[in-house]
Parts: C-alpha cells; sequence; structure tokens
C-alpha cells in the first residue's frame, strides 16, 4: 500500500546536469537550513529519504541515513529516520551527499537507476517541513570522482563496484554539512520530473519502504600492523591503529605500511589528517596475501596462486582509493562513500612540501543485523569451521545476499539459495529472504525465467539453470516457515520457470538448447575449461556438441519435485500431479538415453562423466536403492569423474545423505574446509581451483551440515509443527547447542557415557531418531528429556 506523504514528496536535482557528461558516477551535494524550536509533546520528527542512486544523509554534520535500500524502479526504496536526536535550537541543516551512477554507463553492476537523477527527502511537523523543493542549495562534489574504467585493474578481472575513488582535499567544503557555512556560491535545486497536465503520469520511482532494518555501522578495530617500509618505527605505527598517537610523515618521504583485521571484514574506513600540503595517500584493500606475478597492473586478467593467505612475503592486489592533499592548513578527512572489503589494508603515502600528520585511522564494521540464535559447541575442529561459515555469510549480507563482497556484490539465485536457507538455520529473522524471494520475482521475464542475478545496474548475461533454483528457494522458505501465503504469491513464477524448461525438451525428451544469447552454467570445474571462452568454460562439452546436458534435465526433475510438493502444500493437486508426471517422463528419458555402464553420462553418447550427473541422478531419483548407494560409492571413489565445486559440494553432501552413506563419507567430505583453514582464509573461497575471491557465500554449506546432520535438526513437517532430532552422535564424543526452529528453540546434547539430552522452549512434538529409530514425542516447555543408545531397541515407534 502506497503512503499518502508519497504523492506529495517531490525530487529534486542540480540544474545543468547532463548524463552524457558521467563517465561512471559524479557526486552531488544538497543542504537544507532550517530553524528549530522544541515542541511541547513532539517525541520524534520522522523524515523520510531516497535518492537515485545512493545517498548518506546528514543532520547538523550527523550521520543519520544510508540508503536507498536495493531495490528496482517499480520498489524504489526510502528510508524513513528520526532526526529528532540530531536537532538542536536555532538555526540546523540537513543535507546529503548523492551519488549518482549514469544511466548510460555500466556503473555498479548491482545498484539500479533509471533515466533521472533525484534526491527525495520528506518531513513535515507542527507547520515545519524540510521536504526537498527548489530552496534546496546544491552542487557537484567535483574534488571526488570514481575512477574511471580506463584505470581499472583487469588482473581483478571485469570492474562490478565501480565504486573506488579519486578524492582531494577540498578546503571550500569544509563544514558544508554543518550550519554556518557558506553556500551562497551553490545553486537552487531543481525538479527533474514534472508531470504532464490531464496526463495520468506517476513519478518514475515507485516509492516502498525499507523492507529490512538499517544496517548499523559498528566500531570495528584494525588488529596488527603486519610490516612498514619507512623510516617510523613498527612501534608507533602500532601505537596509530590503537588510536594511542598520530604518525608524522616528513615532506617528501614516501612510506608503505600494511596493516591486518584478524579476519576479512566489510566496513567503512575514515582516515584523518591535518597538514601534508600536496601530500597523496594511496589507500589499497586486499582479501590476503598471494604469489607476486611480476606486475602490479595488466589489461587483462592473470592467473593468480595463492596459499598461505597470511604470507606477507607475498604481494597484496586489490582496489585502491586515492587522496590528494591541496591545501593542508587545517584538518581533513578522507572516507569512501561506499563499504570496503578487505583482511589486509596498505597505506602508501608520499609526503608533499609539508609534514603530513596521521591523526587517526578507523573502522565502521557493516553488514545485516541478523540476530543469531544458534549456537554449537562441537569440538575445536568443528567449531572453527562454523565460526568461519558464519563470518563468510555475514560479509555476504547487507542490503540483498551477496556472491561476493570484494569483488561484485552481486545477488545470484544459485548463491542466494543457500545463504537464504544457512539463515533459516541460525535465526528467526527471515526478512532478507522474503525481500529476495520478491525480487527474483519481480525479475521474471516473459519467456517465465527471473533474472540470474538481480536488483542489477545493467543487463546481465542471463544463466538459465539458475532459475530452477528459485523453485528451491520457495520449497525451503515453506519447509522453514509453512507461510502458505509465500508459496501461493510465488506458484506463478515457479509455472513460468518450469514451463520454460517444458519447451525446451529435445526429440529425446530431454532439456535441450538454450536461446545463444544465455551463458549456461553448472559449476566451475577445471575439465570444463575452454581457454578464452568463458561463456563455454562452465558445462561439460556434450552440451557444447550436442545441446543436450544430463545435469539441465537432473536440476529440472528436482525442481519439478519441489514444486510438486509445495502445489500439494497449498492444495495445489492437480498441477502437482501433472510436475510429477513430468518428472517421471524426464527420468525415463535420462535413463534411456545418459546411462551406461553404472554410469551417468554428461549428456547422450558423452564420453564425459562428472559427480554433478551422479549426484543430481541420486537426489532426482533417477535412480534409487541399492544401485543408488553403489553409485555414490563410485562417485566418492572414481577420481577420473569431474569433481563438484565448493558450491556443489553442498548437493554431494545431500546425495550422500539420501543414500545412507553421511556418517562414513563426512570426515573425508570436510576435507576441503580443513585445508582452507590450513592456508589461513578466515572465511570460504569461491571455489579450490581458481584463487579470485576468499569470501563467498555458497561455500559455507558447514553450517547446514552441522545443524541438520551432526546435530540432526530439521523440520519433520513444514513450519516445525513436527521437530526431527536426528544426531550423529558417532561423529563426536560429547556436543551441545541450541538451535532456532520456527516453533521453539530447541537444545540438543550429548556425553558419551550419558547418552541423549533434548529441551525445547516450547511445548513441541518431536521425533527424535537414533541408530535409525524413531521415537515420536511431545517436549514440555523447559523439560529435559534423555534418551538413550541402549534402550533403543525398546522403544515404541511408529
Amino acid at each position: 500500500m502506497v503512503s499518502s506523504w508519497t504523492k506529495s514528496a517531490q525530487w529534486i536535482w542540480a540544474p545543468n546536469y547532463r548524463e552524457e557528461d558521467t563517465h561512471v558516477g559524479r557526486y552531488f551535494l544538497f543542504r537544507k537550513t532550517f530553524q528549530w524550536t522544541a515542541l511541547a509533546g513532539v517525541s520524534e520528527f520522522p523524515v523520510h529519504v531516497s535518492a537515485d542512486s545512493r545517498y548518506r544523509l546528514y543532520v547538523n554534520g550527523q550521520r543519520a541515513s544510508f540508503g536507498p535500500c536495493k531495490g528496482y524502479a517499480e520498489q524504489w526504496h526510502y528510508e524513513t529516520v528520526d532526526i529528532l536526536p540530531y536537532l538542536k535550537e536555532g538555526e540546523n541543516v540537513i543535507s546529503a551527499r548523492v551519488l549518482r551512477y549514469s544511466f548510460l554507463k555500466p556503473g555498479s553492476s548491482s545498484i539500479i537507476r533509471i533515466e533521472l537523477p533525484g534526491l527525495m527527502v520528506y518531513g513535515e511537523i507542527e507547520g515545519l517541513s524540510v521536504a526537498t523543493d527548489e530552496t534546496w542549495r546544491c552542487v557537484e562534489e567535483t574534488s571526488r570522482q570514481i575512477v574511471p574504467y580506463s584505470e581499472w585493474n583487469f588482473i581483478l578481472g571485469p570492474p562490478f563496484l565501480s565504486n573506488h575513488e579519486r578524492t582531494a582535499e577540498a578546503p571550500e567544503l569544509t563544514g558544508w554539512e554543518l550550519s554556518g557555512f557558506d553556500d551562497s556560491n551553490w545553486e537552487n535545486a531543481i525538479f527533474p520530473f514534472r508531470p504532464a497536465k490531464m496526463l495520468p503520469m506517476t513519478s518514475p520511482w515507485r516509492l516502498a519502504p525499507r523492507p529490512i532494518p538499517a544496517l548499523p555501522e559498528v566500531p570495528g578495530r584494525f588488529d596488527r600492523v603486519v610490516k612498514c617500509d619507512s623510516s617510523i618505527a613498527q612501534d608507533q605505527w602500532k601505537s596509530f591503529i590503537e588510536r594511542d598517537g598520530p604518525v608524522v610523515i616528513a615532506p617528501g618521504e614516501t612510506v608503505t605500511v600494511d596493516i591486518e583485521v584478524s579476519s576479512l571484514t566489510t566496513g567503512f574506513i575514515t582516515l584523518q589528517c591535518s597538514g601534508g600540503k600536496g601530500s597523496e595517500v594511496i589507500i589499497h584493500y586486499a582479501e590476503c596475501y598471494e604469489k607476486d606475478l611480476g606486475v602490479e597492473v595488466a589489461p587483462f586478467p592473470k592467473p593468480r596462486s595463492k596459499s598461505n593467505r597470511a604470507d606477507s612475503s607475498g604481494r597484496l592486489y586489490g582496489i585502491k582509493d586515492f587522496y590528494n592533499v591541496v591545501d593542508g592548513q587545517s584538518e581533513h578527512t578522507f572516507e569512501p562513500f561506499w563499504f570496503r572489503t578487505f583482511r589486509y589494508i596498505q597505506l602508501k603515502i608520499t609526503g608533499g612540501g609539508q609534514p603530513l600528520t596521521l591523526r587517526s585511522f578507523t573502522l565502521r564494521e557493516n553488514n545485516y543485523p541478523l540476530e543469531i540464535t544458534t549456537e554449537i559447541q562441537a569440538g575445536a575442529e568443528l567449531d572453527n569451521i562454523w565460526n568461519i561459515s558464519l563470518r563468510t555469510l555475514q560479509n555476504c549480507r547487507h542490503e540483498t545476499y551477496e556472491d561476493c563482497p570484494f569483488y561484485e556484490q552481486n545477488q545470484f539465485v544459485s548463491d542466494s539459495r543457500l545463504q537464504m536457507l544457512f539463515t533459516y538455520q541460525l535465526s528467526s529473522d527471515d526478512r532478507l529472504a522474503r525481500k529476495t524471494l520478491q525480487e527474483f520475482h519481480a525479475s521474471q521475464g516473459p519467456d517465465g525465467l527471473i533474472k540470474a542475478q538481480f536488483p542489477a545496474g545493467f543487463r546481465s548475461t542471463q544463466i538459465p539453470q539458475f532459475s530452477l533454483y528459485f523453485v528451491a528457494m520457495v520449497y525451503d522458505h515453506m519447509h522453514y516457515f509453512a507461510d502458505a501465503a509465500i508459496v501461493r504469491k510465488y506458484l506463478s513464477t515457479i509455472d513460468g520457470i518450469l514451463n520454460h524448461f517444458n519447451e525446451r525438451l529435445n526429440e529425446f525428451g530431454l532439456v535441450g538448447r538454450f536461446d545463444r544469447d544465455t551463458w549456461p552454467f553448472i559449476d566451475w570445474v577445471p575439465e570444463w575449461s575452454v581457454p578464452g571462452k568463458i561463456f563455454e568454460s562452465c558445462m561439460p562439452r556434450a552440451y557444447t556438441n550436442t545441446g543436450a546436458a544430463t545435469f539441465n534435465s537432473l536440476l529440472y526433475i528436482v525442481a519439478l519435485m519441489q514444486a510438486a510438493e509445495v502445489c500439494t502444500f497449498v492444495g495445489r493437486n492437480d498441477t502437482a500431479r501433472e510436475y510429477t508426471a513430468r518428472a517421471d517422463a524426464l527420468r525415463s528419458a535420462v535413463n534411456r538415453h545418459c546411462y551406461k555402464d553404472g554410469l551417468y553420462l554428461d549428456g547422450p553418447s558423452a564420453k564425459e562423466f562428472s559427480q554433478h550427473s551422479q549426484v543430481f541422478a541420486i537426489l532426482s531419483e533417477s535412480i534409487t536403492g541399492t544401485a543408488a548407494k553403489e553409485l555414490m560409492s563410485r562417485t566418492l571413489e572414481d577420481t577420473s569423474l569431474a569433481k563438484c565445486s565448493y558450491s556443489m559440494k553442498f548437493y554431494l553432501f545431500r546425495a550422500v545423505e539420501k543414500v545412507g552413506l553421511y556418517t562414513q563419507s563426512f570426515s573425508n567430505m570436510i576435507e576441503p574446509w580443513r585445508r582452507m583453514i590450513a592456508d589461513n582464509l578466515t572465511t570460504w573461497a569461491e571455489f579450490e581451483e581458481n584463487a579470485r575471491s576468499d569470501c563467498h557465500g555458497w561455500s559455507a554449506s558447514p553450517v547446514h551440515e552441522i545443524v541438520t546432520q551432526v546435530f540432526g535438526v530439521s523440520p519433520a513437517l513444514p513450519g516445525f509443527k513436527k521437530i526431527r532430532i536426528a544426531p550423529r552422535m558417532e561423529l563426536l564424543d560429547s556436543a551441545s547447542g541450541t538451535f532456532f526452529t520456527s516453533a521453539a528453540d530447541v537444545s540438543v546434547s550429548w556425553t558419551k557415557e550419558g547418552g541423549l539430552e533434548v529441551k525445547a522452549t516450547a511445548d513441541v512434538d518431536v521425533e527424535v531418531v537414533l541408530d535409525g529409530v524413531s521415537l515420536f514425542q511431545k517436549l514440555e516447555k523447559g523439560k529435559a528429556v534423555a534418551f538413550s543408545r541402549k534402550e533403543v531397541s525398546c522403544w515404541n515407534y511408529v
């Protein structure tokens, strides 16, 4: 429902603005002064604010809001902030810095903009208005610029973020966000959009309230000075980062210092200085140390090699901000507009004609404030794996789920499906997940597919198979929250996706070739790589040669199975039967054309085999029973099969679970995460064979394994109407944990001698499974119940 005030809200912009003059993005400053006298009985002054593309709002120089929350044109978000705590008697000023990405250039890949720029502020109280109108003053902040594409270091891959800056100290703007600043040289704002008389035109931004909480900016800390190349002692740098004293750079001196945070972090940095006219500061952000490529920049990606991420004999590669001191007559500050991702920061400072004093260097960590209620104690190794997994997910969770925070910050369907599922196992807060479902639903095109990446700042290449993971998103939410309204809302989206794949069945009854302008993608697999042809490098050669890959049909079957279940959940039984029949027909086609000598081929008549085809043959129930178990054993043992990467290992775990080989396979299957720990990663990497991203949410599947398999807590019925507790006690001599479910928080613990103990915070029905035997029981609120494995044979079970 649209709020009535949105009809009155006006958008403003700077006069004489030309979109075609923008290379990537430009910054603009806006301010409005007003008089304030405290009003009796007034306890808040709510102000709504939004912008195209992004804003930072200040009230009397204090940070008040950052947004708008990522969305899309038909659901353009605004924030509501209470500015009363920031007000003072007399003159006040409300101001905003706005980054406008060009509509004509790529810009940031995850921030949408429309044809018009704009800032909208709306707030009225007792006759006082701070709403944007033509009395607001504005100026372009030419001293702050996005570094152009021509200077991008393509060693890092494509310039997805487009937000690193070249900033010069601007003495004429000092105090621009404070009252008393002289803005007489600024211009009055204009209205970039005016409806035409008698036409039913509405604002191009369809305003909607922010659906998730504001992201807090929490004080963080720099933990260590790794090394420095300067006349300044390392202990002095240590005091500096601990805020115990300044550092002075002598005129003409060049210094370099590497600073570490204990684990990879996302946040805003602030460098406060004084003096130093003519000095330059380069701030270099990196995920880790890696092998020196022999060059610092290149016009194309280079193969990169990472081993021990903390080996400071290596080199740092990453994005850079540049800060130039022009005047240096007073204190001055550099803070990038967008948050940065880093484990290491290198400061390279070249002194100018006078000493530059570095007064402080601070960090405000920034991510989605998920309240995690699930906690585990499972021994040193699993606790460490758990904590790294949580840190990985935290860094990939801001206003959307993100594939990786360092390089892209894009919300992909396949990545988000896993991150959402892991969220459900940690917290009752599903607001970000609901936002994600809505966004992908809104991205659906006339061909039935949803966009693989959304929100998106530009049209990106479609990945057809990713749409099938949306079905899994709805399926997962149904199981964890049993919200029938959510399922019904997205059934039409599911129907469109499944029909797209049904229309692509070939003469063999298999999913055939996708449109030529798409990027068919299964996984990052070295055996599938084609040098110089990335859009052919994530599929088996069978697809390129014959137009069909077995995996595509198997993934479609899994989606049909999930869709049938969600349809049954809301009473759409005829559609469920239709989807079941489609799945049956596909299974027959796959087994007829893609199965040979006990293995599933990667395509009809192909000579290639992969774990992916075997895993999804099992998950799709194209093979069952003893045959499936034998296939899984062979899949784990056969070193000639193309291997699943970190993301696909989640599905490998599911197949092993499905055939009953989980317990005996767990230690070997967790080995890739052990190797990452041995290489000193503090978050999980994207995949093993490519050393690009050191933080990827899809690699945090140990969360799922620890919750649903080691401790065995999962919904036995949608919405945890019944809770299944099936711990694999043979994996650990002792363990304990408290787990979120939508019915109650459940505590599970065991010791080698004492057996299993279960407790819940509400009356709940549980199915406790030990050694394959089930006991159905009602737990009373707060009352612990003990179960002994010795007594299993005496249980009465259904």
